[in-house]
């Protein structure tokens, strides 16, 4: 057994009596090892505790089977938590994959401060990164709501458009909106704001420009763009969805209600087919360059990130985020079961880092 190649998914499984839950990547999970069973490899589903214990789980005959397996020689860290990532097992786990000569990619989380640091230092990327700086005082506020009709407030280590807020200046006043809600607090000056702001937020926060974006039915839209390594550091785009804010929303997220959209229709509604074209292809450039400089930037292994863009009502790009635990539900086939191209990208990037071993 152990002479096989040998490829496992780091997650947070939950344990039952009948079969164990793999939460949101259940179903890629079962994708992840028809691949594998394809393509020749031991394959099995695990979490720090049990992969410690060399226990795993495997996909036979239609269900998750709870096995002693071999050392991996490669790790998809899907692991939901940043706590999971900080924990004591996980800083084992790293220590006995290192004796072992396993390889681990998508190593950590990236927080959003750090994603800007790494753009930064790249100056091709400048036209597409909007202005944005860890929020320290109220000078800094200012400063932003001076040079911009509106600014967000995002907390770094943030996710699925939970915690940000959107800040607009109107008639002597500042209107404050909160993600997850559609009402509207009014402040009559900085000092008021920043009072209120501190209350409600603990973790640390980027301030960032505001973007005047296109909208369908007034909605915001913003693009997903789901990248995969190939080999060294190229890297080609895999899937390219739409993401359309609900009604009276500004985050297009799926976990606040958005919307999937496919691309095309999306492009097809602001431009000529021929323009539509360009900016897609536009997009996904940009979307290989950002996942590139983070791949080269980071520290440890980046196989496949998912890259958030959106246009402006000038027709300009942008980078708004990046995802090292992307969603699977962007990526979601047409037709049952199909296996979708990101599992099949996953387990060719794996035998590619154990062929690069040889």
């Amino acid at each position: 057994m152990s002479e096989q190649r040998t490829v496992a998914v780091l997650t947070e499984i939950t344990e039952t009596t009948e079969q164990p839950s793999l939460g949101s990547i259940h179903c890629f999970c079962e994708e992840l090892a028809q691949c594998a069973k394809e393509r020749g490899l031991f394959f099995y589903v695990t979490s720090p505790s049990l992969y410690l214990q060399r226990i795993g789980y495997q996909w036979i005959g239609g269900e998750w089977m709870k096995r002693d397996v071999p050392p991996a020689d490669v790790i998809y860290n899907r692991l939901h938590s940043r706590q999971s990532e900080h924990s004591p097992l996980f800083a084992e786990l790293l220590t006995r994959l290192a004796v072992e000569g396993g390889s681990m990619f998508n190593h950590r989380f990236l927080h959003k401060w750090e994603v800007y640091r790494y753009f930064e230092q790249h100056e091709y990327l400048h036209p597409y990164l909007p202005k944005t700086a860890l929020w320290s005082n109220e000078d800094t506020l200012e400063a932003f709501l001076t040079a911009f009709p509106s600014v967000f407030l995002k907390p770094i280590h943030g996710s699925q458009g939970r915690g940000i807020f959107r800040l607009e200046r109107s008639d002597g006043t500042i209107r404050l909106r909160h993600s997850t809600s559609a009402s509207t607090t009014t402040y009559s000056s900085i000092d008021t704001l920043v009072s209120a702001l501190r209350r409600r937020t603990k973790a640390p926060m980027i301030i960032q420009q505001g973007l005047e974006i296109h909208t369908i039915d007034g909605r915001p839209v913003d693009f997903r763009l789901l990248c995969h390594r190939v080999r060294n550091n190229h890297w080609r785009v895999t899937s390219a969805v739409a993401r359309v804010a609900p009604p009276d929303q500004f985050v297009a997220n799926l976990a606040r209600g958005g919307e999937l959209m496919a691309i095309n229709t999306v492009l097809r509604e602001w431009y000529t087919a021929s323009d539509a074209f360009q900016q897609k292809q536009l997009l996904k450039e940009i979307a290989m360059e950002a996942a590139t400089v983070l791949a080269l930037e980071a520290e440890g292994l980046y196989g496949e990130l998912g890259i958030d863009l959106a246009i402006d009502v000038h027709d300009q790009p942008w980078i708004i985020e990046v995802n090292t635990k992307p969603s699977k539900q962007t990526d979601m086939t047409s037709a049952p079961q199909t296996v979708r191209p990101s599992a099949k990208a996953i387990i060719e990037y794996c035998l590619t880092l154990m062929e690069e071993k040889e």
